[in-house]
């Protein structure tokens, strides 16, 4: 294969490409030069199913070739491609490709080129009747047609382009002038071809006009699509503009003009025509209120979109107070199904900026206390704007203006946050996930002591391993996790949730066991401690909760046993006035040493007895253990102030 650069079909390409763009010889080398455009070029040449090659300049002023043409032309610096097209499917022969290729240039603008290519040339042309002398009537007739038809159809187009809808006048509009004058003297019509002419351009508008009228800023929510405020905004400054156009076109004096002549004659199209453009007005009017109250709301969107999704929350209030004003003061935008389609594109807005924000691809690979961090600050975020919602939506009257009441908000709420409801569950539903594995990870650091303490350990050990290749499996899926419409995502969460399930019951069990070979009170707590919160997990709860009447029951032991030891220990100090005291400490210090350390037997266990929160402990025998301990929190008292008043201690 030669060289690309000393191809001869390369050099009739770049021949053509530098004479046609008027560029110099070393903007076709730095092109050739570069591996990625050599291979589209030599494709071109010697691969038949590429038949297309397009070249253009790029805004840097590179030329730039491509199998196709570019997405946006006109962003080029000199707005021109040029084009070759392979008239068969074959590779490019040597010798004759001048024969081979269909090539030549377009501009960026090859609407506007073409509307003035026919305006100015096919037209003058083909209406001129000194071209036709030779024709026969009826050729001549439906050439003038055939060529009005070719530029209602560009200005049509061309207007569509432009965001506009553009009325063609009817063929024969420069007679109705003369005609009209003609009726008011004959009070006749002279040519009905006229009012046929005018009769079918009312129709044509009729549907061009409907087409306007009947769109609607909900139409994207239908579709299934997710636009954001800025579409509503953009939609009512588009419709605002496009109708101002059409009420200029149909109230211009021709247009005018026309409508007279069709009352003139009684034509059934009149009443039509001025029911249309009552319509246009009507829609003229709505258009305008809503684009002027809308407006306040653009700044406020952009500053929410351009924030950091953590400070979206300062952004709510202030958006919210400005859509209560405009529902309070617009005429056409205080109506239900306007509002809840800007609502909604509002909820759409959050939802994507929160997708931005928690990275679908991370937020389950990442750091667990990092991703946790953001799920939460997103769950309070979109809560925060339901919240809001509710507060506004309940204190609307503040908004009344000149008296008079403002419609309330009596459309239900699933209208507006049914889809943002569904991502708020998909986000739980992660945060589950990371909390979940925040729990069972601590399996790994879970060490049991006791006769079968080695056993046990061992037993955790192998469930840690377990939900470490559970998680890991679920986290490294490829699929989006926070795309509603993902169906496998929930059917893995449905099997993950069943694994978590199985290893939660497991570890319920082995608590049971570990608790069961305790040997007291403060081993208890320290199974209690061991094991944290995965005792507040439902499925390990449901066993632990069987084994919290035996705490119960051992700390009301331990109770029983510290007054007897109390009674023991005072009881020859009333009768003999002098009790023991610990070996090698005076009287006085070793007697409150005594009752201190007695006191603190039975309040270390009765603060961690306290802060447990299980039904068994507010039963009532956990209310008779908890009022027997302060019995004997009063009896210690009572003894170390008889230890000190009647020994004489001090």
């Amino acid at each position: 294969m030669e060289p690309p650069a000393e191809d001869s079909r390369l050099a009739f390409i770049r021949d053509y490409v530098l004479r046609t763009l008027r560029l110099q010889p070393d903007r076709w080398h730095s092109c050739v030069s570069s591996e990625d455009n050599q291979r589209v070029l030599q494709d071109f040449l010697d691969r038949a199913e590429q038949r297309t090659l397009v070249v253009s300049v790029t805004v840097a002023g590179q030329l730039q070739p491509a199998a196709a043409l570019p997405s946006s032309p006109a962003s080029s610096s000199r707005g021109r491609v040029v084009y070759f097209v392979k008239r068969s499917r074959s590779a490019l022969p040597r010798d004759c490709m001048e024969e081979s290729l269909l090539y030549g240039d377009l501009s960026h603008n090859a609407l506007q080129h073409f509307s003035a290519l026919v305006e100015e040339v096919v037209a003058p042309l083909l209406f001129n009747s000194r071209n036709h002398t030779e024709w026969p009537q009826v050729v001549s007739q439906d050439v003038r047609r055939h060529v009005h038809s070719l530029r209602t159809h560009a200005l049509v187009v061309s207007g569509q382009v432009h965001g506009r809808t553009l009325l063609p006048l009817p063929a024969g509009c420069q007679n109705v002038e003369q005609a009209d004058l003609e009726t008011d003297k004959r009070g006749q019509m002279v040519n009905k071809s006229i009012i046929h002419s005018l009769e079918s351009a009312v129709i044509e508008w009729s549907h061009q006009i409907h087409a306007v009228l009947k769109k609607d800023s909900s139409d994207a929510l239908l579709e299934g699509h997710t636009p954001t405020p800025h579409s509503e905004l953009l939609f009512w400054r588009d419709r605002y503009a496009d109708l101002e156009c059409i009420h200029s076109q149909i109230n211009s004096s021709k247009v005018n003009k026309m409508a007279l002549l069709l009352e003139a004659v009684e034509s059934s199209y009149a009443p039509a025509f001025t029911s249309l453009q009552q319509g246009v007005l009507t829609a003229l009017e709505e258009a305008e209120d809503v684009h002027f109250y809308l407006r306040p709301l653009q700044p406020l969107l952009e500053d929410m979109e351009s924030a950091e999704f953590p400070d979206v929350r300062a952004q709510i209030g202030p958006l919210m107070h400005t859509v209560c004003l405009v529902w309070a003061n617009s005429r056409y935008y205080n109506t239900p199904p306007r509002l809840v389609v800007l609502l909604q594109e509002t909820s759409n807005l959050l939802v994507q900026q929160a997708r931005v924000y928690l990275v679908p691809e991370e937020v389950l690979r990442g750091e667990l206390s990092e991703s946790l961090m953001k799920v939460q600050t997103t769950l309070e975020t979109l809560q925060l704007f339901r919240s809001t919602y509710d507060e506004r939506r309940a204190n609307l009257s503040r908004y009344q203006r000149n008296g008079g009441p403002v419609r309330p908000w009596d459309f239900p709420p699933l209208l507006v946050f049914s889809g943002l409801d569904c991502f708020i569950n998909r986000v739980k539903s992660i945060k589950d996930i990371l909390l979940t594995a925040v729990d069972l990870l601590k399996l790994d650091k879970l060490q049991i002591g006791g006769v079968r303490g080695r056993a046990l350990s061992q037993q955790v050990q192998v469930l840690h391993r377990g939900f470490v290749e559970t998680f890991k499996l679920f986290t490294e899926k490829p699929y989006n996790c926070l795309d509603l419409n993902n169906k496998e995502y929930e059917e893995d969460l449905r099997e993950f949730k069943l694994k978590v399930d199985d290893t939660d019951r497991q570890v319920g069990a082995i608590f049971c066991q570990a608790f069961e070979e305790t040997s007291g009170l403060e081993h208890a707590f320290k199974v209690l401690d061991m094991f944290g919160g995965l005792l507040e997990r439902p499925l390990v709860a449901t066993d632990a909760l069987d084994r919290f009447p035996l705490l119960v029951s051992m700390f009301d032991k331990e109770l029983d046993c510290c007054t007897r030891l109390y009674k023991k220990h005072i009881k020859p100090a009333e009768e003999r006035g002098w009790a023991p005291v610990n070996r090698n400490r005076p009287a006085v210090a070793g007697r409150l040493r005594w009752a201190q350390e007695l006191q603190l037997r039975i309040k270390t266990p009765f603060s961690k007895f306290r802060r447990l929160s299980y039904p068994c402990l507010e039963s009532a025998e956990g209310a008779r253990v908890i009022h027997k301990y302060e019995e004997l929190m009063q009896l210690l008292n009572s003894g170390t102030v008889f230890l000190i008043e009647e020994l004489g201690l001090c």
